[in-house]
């Protein structure tokens, strides 16, 4: 998790704003991070014992001459003592590191500002750890391991658009008046209903889209005019170097077969990590892993919340180990798993 992200989501905690998905990323980042655990725990303690409350248009003045000196690499983490001479050099060595955690719970301020007003739109980051998402129009997204997705607040009303860092598998939900549109790199991808992976790491060499069904178009941001219709089983590679393109085309379409597209996509089955998460949400992500189709008999089920990691599991083992927490009943005929009270 970028720093930045982190102290936007640190300033949401200690304004007591902080969703319940972001308050798990930020528990995460912490735990995983041995400099953000510090961090976090010296400017809450700061937090704590700041007292003094200072008029918003001085602090805002003092906000923004302090990030323009850091911009511009002058910011000294010094305090101007005037005539405290007196002081000890243990008390003035704590008024030296409240300067710099002031510095950061502005910065995180602002970030979150920032993030919040650009557009309303809402950030999904991860870091060491793949996560699922089910937007509001039903559209499912698994997101790889140090990846992002943003999109607006308003998702789905009038239009749908996601920017993705990273990689991420799409399935989308068919809407003919509102096409969704996916935002990497240097191209555009117009999708109407369709399921596909993209890669685009920023140290990748290329930006690669796997598409599993459906159809969805390409553009080349550069120009616009240039644009590919990809098919099922099509793997489109883009070269970020024009010098690693061929000639003037900077689309290369390649047919893979079934065994090479279950590779492209098997990330988002290999691990299954779920915290307090539905059981009828749960329940998609457990039918792409295990390539079953789980029905849900019970609506007070549905709600039911389960935490856990499945790695190596059996569907029968995975469903064994739900009815540790609830004691739920199941049947499994063929690839058809039906769950009841």
């Amino acid at each position: 998790m970028e720093k930045k992200y982190f102290l936007k989501l640190l300033s949401q905690k200690l304004a007591n704003t902080i969703s319940d998905a972001d308050h798990e990323q930020l528990k995460q980042a912490i735990e995983q991070n041995g400099h953000y655990k510090q961090l976090s725990d010296q400017i809450i303690q700061y937090f704590k014992t700041e007292k003094k409350t200072i008029p918003a248009e001085n602090q805002l003045e003092r906000t923004w001459a302090m990030i323009s000196k850091a911009e511009r690499g002058a910011y000294e983490y010094s305090f101007n003592f005037e005539d405290r001479s007196n002081l000890s050099l243990s008390y003035a060595y704590f008024f030296k590191i409240a300067s710099v955690l002031t510095l950061f719970i502005v910065l995180g301020f602002l970030s979150y500002y920032w993030s919040n007003q650009k557009n309303g739109f809402n950030h999904i980051y991860t870091t060491n750890q793949k996560m699922f998402k089910v937007l509001d129009d039903g559209t499912k997204i698994w997101l790889n391991k140090q990846s992002s997705v943003r999109y607006s607040k308003t998702f789905g009303k009038k239009k749908r658009e996601i920017f993705l860092e990273g990689e991420a598998y799409f399935d989308v939900v068919k809407n003919k008046a509102v096409p969704l549109f996916i935002h990497v790199g240097n191209i555009d991808i117009e999708v109407k209903g369709t399921a596909f992976n993209v890669n685009a790491y920023k140290e990748n060499s290329s930006i690669q889209v796997s598409l599993v069904r459906g159809l969805i178009q390409v553009t080349d941001k550069a120009d616009t005019a240039h644009k590919i219709l990809l098919k099922p089983s099509e793997k489109l590679i883009f070269p970020l170097k024009k010098t690693d393109r061929i000639g003037n085309n900077d689309f290369v379409v390649a047919i893979i077969g079934p065994k090479l597209l279950l590779k492209e996509t098997k990330w988002t089955a290999d691990t299954l990590l779920f915290n307090k998460e539905m059981l009828k949400v749960l329940a998609l992500r457990m039918e792409k892993k295990y390539d079953v189709k789980i029905e849900i008999k019970s609506e007070q089920l549905k709600e039911k919340r389960f935490s856990g990691t499945f790695t190596s599991e059996t569907i029968e083992q995975a469903l064994e180990a739900l009815k540790i927490s609830y004691p739920l009943n199941y049947t499994i005929n063929n690839r058809l798993v039906v769950i009841k009270d």
